[in-house]
């Protein structure tokens, strides 16, 4: 054998045994993206891009087995994933988020799903004498303590020149608020949709909702462990990319979106059509998420509902690499 055969075969051993480390790099590859996960859902029209997204398969599409757990509240779904109990991506607005943060730096946010300035209501009685916020006043208020309710309703007290210690609060799960307010064991409640909704089909005309459009930006975030984010890049992009497209679908099919999560939640379709409107279904990253989240740090701080006295770095709780692979323009957080 000469000099150049010995070179040729040389030459070919070499593309065989780097073609086969690019068939092994990418096996392990494929092997680490982690397609079984466990979403901590709450069960509302804030998490209208999963039932939108889990009806049309765009979970399956990307290569996800999605099982969803269901939970009452964002608040609840969040707890349960810090408690390791097999979540791995909850859904929680920002007062939980908030809150947990002065204890741990565990986890963090892959994207906001959703905001709307309309969302947390106060609904009261007027058969209790309530026909303007004033008369709040000496009323007993149900709300969902740690949660975005009860931070809504300090604000809210703020603008309409109430004393928060005028009122009494009634700590209660979400679900329960509609029934507490039915059987009169509350006057008025702070919460959020669809809970207001079925509060007002259990009292109909006997309640009024009190004006408050604007007063605050509510955020609904995907958030996840720092670990699982290390360990599953892929996985969250996938996950991402499937929210995505349902809220393309959301965009592009309003009548359709809404059937949809009318029948998932249970909920009758003109009561869902009546605020659907409320929400604006879009990912982001956005710099109001920090400030949000800062004021809302600084209101626990000055309320004493924290022994902590520093507002925590809400940088060290975004995660953007997932969003910003798939949708570049939706991060615009300042860092």
């Amino acid at each position: 054998m000469n000099k150049r055969e010995i070179s040729m075969k040389t030459t070919k051993v070499l593309i065989s045994l780097f073609t086969l480390s690019i068939l092994l790099f990418s096996n392990t590859y494929a092997q680490d993206v982690k397609t079984e996960i466990a979403l901590g859902c709450e069960t509302s029209l804030l998490t209208a891009p999963v039932w939108v997204a889990e009806k049309n398969g765009y979970f399956q599409k990307e290569g996800l087995n999605l099982d969803i757990i269901e939970f009452d509240s964002g608040k609840a779904s969040f707890a349960a994933m810090l408690d390791k109990r097999n979540i791995d991506i909850c859904t929680v607005a920002q007062t939980p988020i908030m809150f947990n943060s002065f204890e741990s730096k565990n986890f963090v946010i892959l994207a906001a799903m959703v905001t709307s300035d309309n969302d947390v209501k106060v609904l009261a009685r007027q058969d209790r004498g309530i026909k303007e916020p004033s008369d709040l006043r000496g009323k007993r208020v149900g709300i969902t303590k740690g949660s975005t309710g009860e931070f809504f309703l300090d604000l809210f007290l703020v603008y309409k020149g109430i004393v928060a210690s005028e009122i009494e609060t009634i700590g209660a799960m979400p679900s329960e608020l509609p029934q507490i307010l039915a059987e009169g064991r509350v006057d008025a409640i702070c919460t959020w949709e669809p809970h207001i909704l079925n509060a007002r089909k259990l009292l109909n005309e006997k309640v009024l909702v009190l004006p408050s459009k604007g007063y605050y930006r509510e955020d609904f975030y995907f958030v996840t462990n720092k670990k699982f984010a290390k360990k599953n890049p892929a996985t969250l992009k996938k996950f991402l990319s499937a929210i995505d497209r349902a809220e393309g679908f959301i965009k592009e099919n309003e009548k359709k979106s809404i059937n949809i999560v009318a029948q998932r939640l249970k909920l009758p379709r003109d009561l869902v059509v009546l605020i659907w409107r409320e929400f604006d279904f879009r990912l982001v990253l956005d710099q109001t998420i920090l400030t949000s989240l800062e004021d809302e740090a600084r209101w626990a701080i000055r309320s004493g509902l924290t022994d902590k006295n520093e507002v925590p770095n809400y940088l060290d709780f975004i995660y953007m690499d997932a969003l910003e692979q798939i949708k570049p323009g939706a991060v615009t957080i300042i860092r």
